[in-house]
Parts: structure tokens; sequence; C-alpha cells
């Protein structure tokens, strides 16, 4: 990171539906290692968290990422996509949680951190796919990395730590207010 200041040059940008959004909340007892100080993050909807990402990438700047990597993952093809297990059908029903539902249920959350590399887009500038570089060696999913699919970022993907160059001035603004403590 060379000059980089963690705190003056990047932002924590979550996509948590349980909480209101445009808000920054401060975490309790999740502290940063280095200074002690608990974490806080803008939430945002999915769409503006996609293009700030969208932003960092197309400048070749790599970012934080975490998720809910167990979801729908072909670990041995490195693929996150809804569709990879037909559960519906094995078990002979449904899975009606969307995401606020089961992050209220404790049925998902962040549970790995990993560097947000790439992204596909279509015609119109929309993601399909994204790529993510993994810790778990070249040998597990695609040469170390995993592919997902632009409906498994919506569901699973939760922050980004992302350069504020990339974040827009008015969501910016949102970290000059005071941030709502909430538990972790």
């Amino acid at each position: 990171f060379g000059d980089m200041d963690l705190e003056k040059d990047f932002v924590m940008v979550m996509n948590d539906p349980s909480r209101e959004y445009h808000k920054v909340y401060e975490i309790d007892y999740d502290r940063h290692v280095y200074d002690g100080d608990n974490w806080l993050y803008l939430n945002l909807p999915i769409d503006e968290v996609k293009a700030l990402a969208i932003a960092s990438i197309k400048d070749n700047t790599a970012m934080y990422f975490s998720c809910d990597v167990g979801k729908f993952l072909d670990r041995k093809r490195g693929v996150l996509d809804v569709t990879n297990m037909d559960y519906a059908s094995l078990f002979d029903t449904t899975f009606p949680m969307d995401k606020k539902q089961r992050i209220q249920t404790f049925a998902s959350g962040s549970s790995h951190a990993m560097t947000l590399i790439a992204v596909d887009l279509d015609e119109a500038g929309k993601p399909t796919k994204w790529m993510v570089e993994n810790s778990w060696g070249a040998a597990s999913g695609w040469k170390g990395n995993l592919i997902m699919t632009d409906e498994w970022f919506n569901e699973y993907m939760f922050r980004v730590v992302a350069e504020k160059q990339f974040v827009p001035a008015d969501i910016l603004d949102l970290l000059k207010g005071a941030a709502t403590q909430v538990s972790g």
C-alpha cells in the first residue's frame, strides 16, 4: 500500500438489506488489529456497491472482498452460482428466504475474505460475472480463483473495501455524520 493511509484512503462498503441503506455503521467490538478502533462501514444498495467495484476494477485496482463462500460453491471448478445445486428438487421443498431474512436468521453471513480482481460486463455495461483471487492455492478453483455469477454476487457478497477515489462524493459525505453503533 506504500504511502496509503487505510482510514484516509479506503472505505468499507457493505450490502446488508437488514439495515437501512445510505447510513454509516460502527460494529461494536469488531476492531482493527492495528489501532483498536471499531470498524466503520457504509451500507449501500447492491447496485451502488457494484458501481464502485466496477470503477475500481476498470482502473486495475483490486479490492478486499468478503462473502458467504460456502453457498452454492462448486469448489473443484471454482464457480459460485445459485444454480450449482438443485436443493429444491432433492429435498422436495423451496428455500424462500431472501438475503435480508438469511442475515436476520444467521443462515448467511460473511465467512471468507478474498481479493476482487475482475468483472465481465455485457454490452450495456452490466456485470454478468465476477472473479476473486482466493487463498486456497492454485490447485483450487480456476487457477486459484473463484468465478461468481452476478446473481450469486447479489445474494452472498457482503463487503468490499475500496479506495475512496472510486466512491461518489455524495456517498463519501455520509462519513461526515455520526455512525450508528450495531452488534457484529
